[in-house]
């Protein structure tokens, strides 16, 4: 890094490199979540053509070698040359920022649509090692090939009844214009310098576009697990197969067929649902028991954004069932997991009516009251919102809207409705009610009881938490660098711990070490849970309290990150843990606070003694062994445990800090280390956490009954689920 701050420092970018550069900006990370978005922005292209209805029917196939093809029946992309770019508008919408068909204002494409920056199908072209774009339009067939993240290599290509190379009919310039005729808008000839040609237009064709591409191991995480990365890429079926299940049930009559042929040479999987959300709730509530039927309601607001006039279209299924809250939300058919505007206006709305009702029927004792997570509880509901404004969400990923505009209509909207019905349903208004009061009792009593098991564990775990736990230095209390850096290892044995201790930065770094496993705490009640020694330890340690009175902003750290070894002892160890914090702190996990470290599995040295490498995986161990000259020329020290690392292997794998903070880089004296200088970049939490994966809540309904399965007393479902794992497969 230059200590010079000049105009040789100013550096533009290209638009497809800057994304590749910047994955969080664009794609969430440049690991699994990023991969799988790349898929989804193709796909929410064809959803909104689904959505404006001029699509019925999407399918998706992985071949092989990991290679996609999402295909759809609509109005296919356009792809007239555009002369003020000087490329066809097929070409523009892959290639440039900020173009697409959802910025015309009352001339868009779309009513309403996902989209909101233009940036989605370009992410997916610069993280490309491949990406073919086929429009079946006007009878004729449109053709164009991307290589290497983007690059053009062909251009747009004029077909007629197929794609056969050395016999396409034209292409697409500044010299060709395609002559359209009728009412189907078939193409009659292509006029090229003003000389008509006549083509063989498809009368009979299927309109619509088909994508395929394959993702560049070179642009994803070196960490990342990606075992033969030149046959294979890392897709989770599972994961895919939940979103098309949501686009199903949001979209009623929308067909989608998904064939993933590494598993399945056969009939593809169909997702189509008749009845929408009805149905979903149905699916989510599955295995509960449901205190009443799913309530459904529905309503469009006229709204005004900056001038324009707008709609907003709420939709809502709601139905109490169990004990655990799920809330799935959607905006223009795009997930928002986080929730946002629209999320905290239905409960409120909802808290509202809930209050009122009981009010009115007198079902309130004395001070009882009902908050808004005691309405909360046992509660399943799907919130789909259609907007014909573009949504505003907290960045490109969409995982939080933050459009204010909705949360007057959304909140009038869910309290009106529940309102009228709770008066009209007498008796399912005091089924929710009475759930409410439960909760509201059973959380003070709870409290109370948490205050004393927690006050008991801590007077008998305080000596033993600091005999244990090395914490982050601190002044006054509070951490000597911003908190979002600083993380607590939770490290598997007392040895492993000694080592974590002296390789760790103390700034960033606190070390608890643990003993053993602890218990599966899915089997236990929250009370049992807490008089374990080594639990009340790390609940100590963390600082956010457990149950109801989990509080992430009280969280002594930036994140948790577990640290155990690399084999089958440590894989359970991770897993009790991380069963621990979804029963008693999710909301550290739901904030995205808590990870799994990833050490190394080999240490490569050459043998000639001039370079050393640590590799994560097999795959990096093969990519290493060869850039240093081969097998025969290097020695391989594979770690069978953290025990096995030095302080000083320990300080440049796991704890190792972001270049601007290294040692080589350090600002003179009186300057803070963590503040930017000109030139210079802030510094995220992502920065210290690059090496760790994070655990994430894509899909409560499919991680509560995977852990329920896994980790529940029922013993049948587990069995039936380990005897049907292919055991042979690499992952």
């Amino acid at each position: 890094m230059s200590k010079q701050y000049s105009a040789d420092q100013i550096v533009e970018l290209e638009f497809l490199d800057a994304v590749r550069r910047r994955p969080g900006m664009y794609i969430g990370n440049n690991n699994l979540h990023g991969l799988h978005h790349i898929l989804l922005e193709v796909l929410d292209n064809s959803v909104d053509e689904c959505m404006a209805g001029y699509a019925t029917k999407i399918v998706v196939v992985i071949e092989k070698d990991g290679t996609i093809e999402i295909t759809d029946d609509g109005r296919g992309i356009p792809v007239d040359y555009k002369s003020d770019v000087g490329m066809s508008t097929l070409t523009q919408v892959l290639v440039k920022p900020h173009a697409g068909g959802k910025f015309g204002g009352d001339d868009s494409a779309y009513s309403s649509s996902g989209g909101l920056h233009g940036i989605g199908l370009k992410c997916t072209n610069a993280f490309s090692s491949f990406l073919e774009v086929e429009v079946h339009r006007h009878g004729l067939i449109f053709y164009q090939r991307f290589e290497n993240g983007g690059l053009p290599v062909t251009p747009v290509e004029i077909y007629t009844r197929a794609i056969v190379p050395g016999k396409k009919a034209g292409e697409i310039n500044k010299d060709t214009k395609i002559v359209l005729t009728g009412k189907k808008e078939l193409a009659k000839a292509l006029e090229v310098n003003h000389m008509q040609l006549a083509v063989d237009a498809d009368t009979e064709q299927v309109s619509g576009t088909i994508f395929r591409f394959r993702p560049n191991r070179v642009w994803f995480a070196r960490e990342m697990e990606w075992p033969n990365h030149t046959k294979s890429v890392p897709w989770d079926a599972e994961r895919l197969s939940t979103r098309f299940r949501q686009i199903a049930h949001l979209y009623p009559g929308v067909r989608i067929e998904f064939l993933d042929k590494r598993t399945n040479e056969g009939e593809p999987e169909i997702f189509f649902s008749k009845r929408g959300l009805a149905e979903y709730i149905e699916y989510l509530n599955e295995g509960e028991e449901p205190l009443h039927k799913p309530i459904m309601f529905k309503d469009t607001t006229e709204v005004e954004v900056e001038g324009c006039k707008g709609t907003i279209e709420v939709e809502v299924a709601l139905q109490y069932a169990g004990e655990d809250t799920q809330i799935y939300s959607f905006v223009n058919a795009i997930p928002t997991p986080t929730g946002g505007t629209h999320v905290s206006a239905f409960k409120a709305g909802l808290t509202k009516a809930v209050k009122q009702f009981a009010t009115n029927k007198k079902l309130l004792k004395g001070n009882m009251d009902v908050r808004g997570d005691d309405a909360l509880l046992g509660l399943t509901a799907i919130i789909k919102l259609t907007m014909s404004s573009t949504p505003q969400f907290l960045s490109q990923t969409k995982e939080s809207l933050t459009s204010p505009e909705v949360h007057g209509p959304v909140l009038s909207t869910t309290y009106g409705f529940l309102n009228d019905f709770l008066e009209k349903n007498i008796p399912v208004g005091k089924v929710i009610v009475n759930q409410a009061v439960a909760s509201a009792r059973g959380r003070e009593a709870a409290a109370q009881a948490r205050k004393l098991v927690i006050k008991k564990s801590a007077m008998e775990a305080g000596e033993f938490v600091l005999g244990k736990l090395a914490d982050i230095q601190r002044r006054g209390g509070n951490p000597m660098v911003p908190l979002e850096h600083t993380a607590l290892y939770l490290v598997e044995g007392d040895s492993a711990g000694g080592s974590c201790k002296q390789g760790r930065d103390s700034r960033y770094h606190a070390i608890l070490s643990l003993r053993g496993k602890i218990p599966n705490v899915e089997k236990m009640k929250l009370n049992d849970i807490l008089k374990n020694r080594e639990i009340a330890a790390i609940i100590a340690a963390v600082g956010t309290g457990v149950g109801a009175d989990c509080d992430v902003s009280s969280m002594r750290y930036g994140r948790v990150s577990v640290l155990v070894d690399a084999d089958v002892d440590g894989s359970h160890i991770a897993t009790l843990l991380a069963t621990l914090f979804w029963r008693t702190m999710r909301s550290v996990i739901e904030e995205g606070r808590f990870f799994v470290a990833r050490p190394p599995l080999y240490l490569i040295k050459n043998k000639s003694g001039k370079e050393s490498r640590y590799a994560y995986s097999e795959q990096d161990r093969e990519e290493i062994e060869k850039e240093l000259g081969g097998a025969r020329t290097v020695s391989v020290q594979r770690y069978k445990g953290l025990g096995e690392m030095n302080p000083d292997q320990l300080r440049e794998t796991v704890f190792v800090l972001p270049d601007e903070l290294s040692e080589k880089k350090k600002k003179p004296k009186g300057k803070s280390k963590e503040a930017a200088g000109p030139g210079e970049r802030e510094l995220t939490a992502a920065d210290f956490s690059s090496r760790d994966l994070r655990m994430v809540i894509e899909d409560f309904h499919r991680t509560r009954s995977l852990i329920t399965r896994l980790m529940g007393s029922d013993v049948a479902p587990r069995k039936e689920w380990l005897m049907n794992v292919d055991w042979s497969a690499e992952d």
